[in-house]
């Protein structure tokens, strides 16, 4: 049993110390209002207990609410958990703020941010690249959408039969190109084959468009694996984010400069629907990632054939750029794919802005007129 403890003792000064802000929204017809204050003593002391820790200990430790709303429908609060207790590492941060709590039906969490001292180069980095570092690299023109690939199909292709399409989609103007998230190399030496090939080809060509190379966690080795394929050559990584772990992430980002891509494999098991979703997509596809220090979020388009909402995926792609003097890092670019079509990207363009880039695998390399034709005509409408 828990021993429920007032709130205005959780309502304690933060002192000036980094937090990370959750804010969860519970449906009031399965729980009452007072497990807001379970969320907060439980899910950062476990219980508050003066025998065996000194009182100052635990009023350092204990997260704080900081706002409760609530009504009929739901109650919404937003909790302020103090670094000392995740110390900078997201997973162990995702644990406290959900780990017991995704056993309670009808409880989400719903958003998550953090004040701008947790940021630090040992801890949260944010992203390296923003959207203006890519069109540069890439010698894209400014203020305007760029485009990505998918190497499809992906998976048994030989390094001989990808670096030549990358060549042909490179030469006809795609800015990006990336290895299918199923694609899975039995050796690392494989995935270096691969990317020594491809900026072989891209120096001998003097083409600029980023190849990301998915990043496979195989063992404990993955930041040697990651800088030994920086040296062969490559010049993007993707990363199956929620597979692999926020962790893995969070660390790769510190050992490189290059864009990271965030595949959102995994991400629907949470839910996919405002309403009944139990984190919230913002969180894993933008919030979460972004300080981790992902470059590209990849998420489902309103479009193809998975469709997130559109108020939903403007959502992810919001906060991923989102800027105020809680986010003064880079903002992690959105990638709306999945079934992507020219005639898609009209309605990409209305919709995301200038600030985003459009993903499509077959949309491209199973055109019925051909790679280059399928480029131009999405470039043309980008």
């Amino acid at each position: 049993m828990y021993k429920y403890i007032k709130n205005s003792e959780l309502l304690a000064p933060l002192n000036n110390v980094p937090h990370a802000f959750a804010r969860f929204r519970i449906d009031a017809q399965k729980h009452p209002v007072h497990l807001i204050e379970e969320i907060a003593l439980g899910q950062s002391l476990g219980a508050w207990d003066t025998q065996h820790v000194a009182i100052e200990t635990l009023r350092k430790k204990i997260a704080k609410i900081v706002s409760i709303e609530s009504d009929s429908c739901f109650h919404e609060a937003t909790v302020a958990f103090p670094i000392e207790i995740w110390h900078g590492k997201l997973s162990w941060l995702l644990s406290i703020l959900f780990g017991k709590m995704s056993f309670y039906e009808g409880v989400q969490l719903n958003s998550v941010w953090f004040s701008q001292d947790c940021f630090h180069e040992k801890t949260l980095i944010g992203p390296k690249n923003n959207i203006n570092n890519i069109r540069m690299s890439v010698g894209a023109e400014e203020n305007k959408p760029l485009l990505m690939g998918i190497l499809k199909p992906n998976v048994g292709m030989s390094t001989e039969k990808i670096s030549e399409l990358y060549v042909e989609a490179a030469e006809a103007g795609v800015h990006l190109l990336k290895d299918d998230e199923i694609r899975h190399d039995l050796t690392p030496l494989e995935s270096l084959k691969r990317v020594n090939r491809i900026a072989e080809e891209s120096a001998k060509r003097n083409l600029k468009t980023l190849y990301a190379v998915h990043l496979q966690i195989d063992g404990p080795h993955f930041l040697e694996h990651a800088k030994a394929l920086e040296n062969a050559g490559a010049n993007a990584f993707l990363l199956n984010t929620w597979i692999t772990g926020i962790d893995v992430l969070q660390e790769i980002r510190k050992v490189t400069n290059l864009p990271i891509v965030s595949h959102p494999a995994l991400v629907g098991a949470f839910g996919i629907q405002e309403a009944k979703a139990t984190i919230h997509p913002r969180v894993t596809l933008a919030q979460f990632i972004r300080a981790a220090g992902a470059d590209l979020s990849l998420f489902p388009s309103p479009y193809g054939k998975l469709g997130l909402d559109k108020e939903l995926a403007l959502d992810i792609a919001n906060h991923c750029l989102l800027k105020n003097t809680n986010w003064s890092i880079n903002e992690s670019i959105p990638v709306p794919s999945a079934g992507i079509k020219p005639e898609h990207a009209p309605m990409a363009k209305k919709d995301f802005g200038n600030n985003f880039i459009l993903n499509a695998g077959t949309g491209i390399f199973s055109h019925p007129k051909g790679i280059r034709k399928s480029i131009e005509e999405f470039l043309k409408e980008l």
